[in-house]
C-alpha cells in the first residue's frame, strides 16, 4: 500500500478535476476513477489508504462498491461523498464499511482535515495489522 495516496471515485467529471487538484495541491497522490467499475479494476492491482467515493453513480453505487472492498480490504479508510445525505442513513454507514461521510460540496479545509485524520487512522489500521 502506497503511502499518501488516494482513490477518488465520482462518475461526475468536472468534480474528479476539482478534487483531484484540491488533493494534489495538499501534497498527496491522486487517482480518480469515474465510476464502479473502473474502481474494482484498479483496485485489483494496487491498495490506497484512502478512498473516497460519491455514493451516486450509474450501476454500482457507492454502497454496494464499499461493501465490495470491505471483502478484501480492512485497512483502506472509506469515506462517502454525497449532495443528498437525506438519500442514504448515514447513521448505518459505519455498518456498511465506511470511515466518515463529506458532504458535497465538500469545503477545502474540511477535506483536508478528513484526509490527515484519514491517513492517521490507516497508519493505525497498518501497525494493528502487522502485530
Amino acid at each position: 500500500m502506497k503511502e499518501k495516496k488516494i482513490l477518488f471515485i465520482d462518475d461526475d467529471e468536472s468534480q474528479r478535476k476539482m478534487i483531484n487538484d484540491i488533493i494534489r495541491m495538499f501534497g498527496y497522490a491522486v487517482e480518480t476513477a469515474a465510476d464502479s467499475g473502473e474502481a474494482m479494476q484498479i483496485l485489483e492491482s494496487e491498495k490506497y489508504p484512502l478512498i473516497i467515493m460519491n455514493l451516486n453513480m450509474p450501476g454500482i453505487d457507492g454502497i454496494a462498491l464499499c461493501k465490495h472492498i470491505r471483502e478484501t480490504d480492512s485497512e483502506s479508510v472509506i469515506y462517502a461523498l454525497s449532495g443528498h445525505a437525506a438519500e442514504f442513513k448515514v447513521e448505518g454507514f459505519e455498518e456498511i464499511g465506511f470511515d466518515g461521510y463529506l458532504s458535497k460540496p465538500v469545503k477545502i479545509k474540511v477535506l483536508k482535515v478528513a484526509i490527515e485524520g484519514a491517513f492517521e487512522r490507516a497508519a493505525m489500521r497498518k501497525e494493528e495489522a502487522a502485530a
